[in-house]
């Protein structure tokens, strides 16, 4: 695996030894994934999510991309010795990347982050653990009020494991590549009063 654009492209990341407990991301995948962040205005800043976070792909491909702070999340402890080692090469320390070597379910992780600060958060279980969508709810609820308007929080997922609905999100979206499917979850964006009072 490696760093696709942004600050460190074509950076070799450590990758894990196998698929067992992490699940890296192809290339094509990425690419596709961060260039429809990019349409939705939502690379280049902000603070981000990678939960279930492997040895950091994700996290590390939107720090590149210019976002200013991710929390890493993944009970591992493997894929963490393998996370800290890509961010001691790439020179990254704690003001722009905090690493929780815990749980992702219940979010304890989410308690110290402020609300209407994260603009992305990636969700890429192992496939071991995601037969459906119903252990996440509880996750992707934590992650809303920390999202601001128009934030997306994504999770990958086996193309066969169909979306739900949860309440105070726009969509799901859900886009397939071959044996994984995409599933976008947004935080609506607010309409100005203004604007409201004008129609």
């Amino acid at each position: 695996m490696r760093i696709i654009a942004g600050k460190y492209r074509g950076r070799p990341l450590i990758n894990p030894e196998d698929d067992l407990t992490t699940r890296p991301i192809t290339d094509r995948v990425k690419e596709n994934l961060f260039n429809r962040l990019q349409s939705l205005g939502l690379l280049g800043y902000g603070r981000v999510l990678d939960i279930y976070c492997g040895t950091g792909s994700m996290g590390l491909e939107a720090l590149s991309r210019g976002a200013e702070h991710c929390t890493f999340v993944d009970q591992s402890r493997d894929a963490i010795d393998k996370l800290e080692g890509n961010l001691d090469n790439f020179q990254i320390g704690p003001e722009q990347a905090r690493v929780v070597a815990g749980s992702a379910t219940p979010p304890v992780w989410s308690y110290p982050i402020e609300d209407r600060t994260v603009t992305v958060a990636f969700l890429d279980p192992p496939y071991a653990v995601t037969n459906d969508m119903a252990p996440f709810y509880g996750i992707l609820e934590a992650i809303l009020p920390k999202l601001e308007e128009g934030g997306a929080a994504i999770i990958r997922t086996p193309a066969e494991v169909e979306a739900i609905e949860v309440p105070g999100y726009d969509g799901p979206a859900s886009i397939t590549y071959g044996k994984m499917t995409l599933h976008f979850y947004q935080s609506p964006l607010v309409e100005d009063e203004t604007e409201q009072a004008d129609v």
